[in-house]
């Protein structure tokens, strides 16, 4: 069934989203959806939970330069899955459309958030980036970027675009008292 959703997505977006195009994919009747997602919200909230389980896993390369240049790779991996792309793109529909889905969604970056401010704070425990370095800023430093040509401009998101914004936030962090 969440495989249905995720390809719906993927092939129309959330605004085109439609509960009866599921209900075909996965063979089975409309009512049979409803009866345990009573809404189209539900449906797309129980394919981002498992969506979620896939997370990205959090490098420790040992230096604040390799944890940010192993992250920003796998994060740009982690985007060029069509199913990340259809759900970031539903993000933004759901920001001005579908409040419920929206605080969904923004509970799940917020997962992922966490995980990547536990990078920024291990880089200050061994003082390789400032005390005072916000660990909000560095993550929209990184998925700014990244989600910006995912999402807006619909760009390639290879290799050298995430190299360069690696480099971009380790310049603008690294602490001099942390380089070798």
């Amino acid at each position: 069934m969440l495989r249905a959703v995720r390809e719906e997505l993927v092939e129309h977006g959330y605004a085109d989203f439609r509960v009866e195009r599921i209900a075909e994919r996965a063979g089975v009747h409309k009512a049979t959806l409803y009866r345990n997602w009573p809404t189209r919200t539900d449906l797309v909230r129980s394919a981002t939970a498992e969506w979620q389980s896939t997370r990205l896993d959090m490098p420790d390369t040992g230096s604040w330069p390799g944890d940010v240049r192993a992250f920003c790779a796998a994060f740009a991996a982690f985007q060029r899955l069509d199913y990340t792309r259809a759900l970031l793109r539903t993000i933004v529909f759901a920001n001005t459309d579908d409040v419920e889905l929206r605080d969904e969604l923004h509970a799940t970056w917020r997962r992922l958030g966490g995980q990547l401010r536990e990078l920024v704070l291990r880089a200050k425990r061994r003082t390789e980036v400032a005390a005072d370095c916000d660990p909000d800023l560095v993550i929209e430093m990184i998925a700014g970027p990244m989600v910006h040509r995912t999402v807006v401009t619909d760009r390639a998101l290879d290799d050298e675009f995430a190299g360069s914004v690696a480099e971009f936030v380790i310049a603008a962090t690294w602490s001099a008292s942390g380089r070798d």
